[in-house]
């Protein structure tokens, strides 16, 4: 199996066309939730243009450690491999992009499995290093400085467990 295509390649030329056939134009209003915590991925949005936070939210209080600008993906994970979503996604200014609905994305990942395997690896790679990681380790930071305060009573937090998906 190859490890990338171009667009000299045939086979990448016709899928990439029908990926593109398949975006819809999407325009978001500042302070909008694009992505909640738990919430079912049912689309993923590309960014072109605007601002995005990514964090999570602990005792009904929202904190954003991840900023994207001009440029991100939101949902790839979640509809990739049916999961919801560990993070809440805000947009911080106006944000106008693409998305592709999930029933979409499906078809053209069962028509072209080799480059869906691909897809997926990378999709796993980036979620985890770039955002995954850095959430849950900030929510951590964050649960054990309230813990370790005396004005709190209880913390409310979700738990977000997923399959454990690894890059083959």
């Amino acid at each position: 199996m190859r490890r990338f295509y171009t667009w000299k390649d045939q086979f990448y030329r016709e899928f990439m066309l029908k990926f593109l056939q398949c975006l819809e134009p999407r325009f978001e209003s500042r302070g909008t939730i694009l992505l909640d915590e738990l919430e079912e991925c049912n689309e993923i949005i590309f960014v072109y243009k605007g601002s995005v936070v990514v964090g999570y939210e602990i005792n009904k209080v929202k904190k954003y450690c991840i900023r994207y600008q001009d440029r991100c993906v939101i949902g790839a994970y979640g509809v990739a491999f049916n999961n919801r979503s560990c993070c809440i996604y805000t947009a911080l200014t106006n944000v106008h992009g693409y998305f592709i609905r999930k029933e979409k994305w499906a078809d053209l990942c069962d028509e072209n499995e080799e480059i869906a395997q691909i897809l997926s690896n990378n999709i796993i790679c980036e979620y985890i290093t770039q955002i995954r990681s850095k959430v849950v380790s900030q929510k951590k930071q964050t649960i054990l400085e309230m813990l370790n305060r005396k004005d709190h009573q209880m913390i409310f937090a979700s738990e977000y467990k997923d399959a454990g998906h690894f890059i083959q």
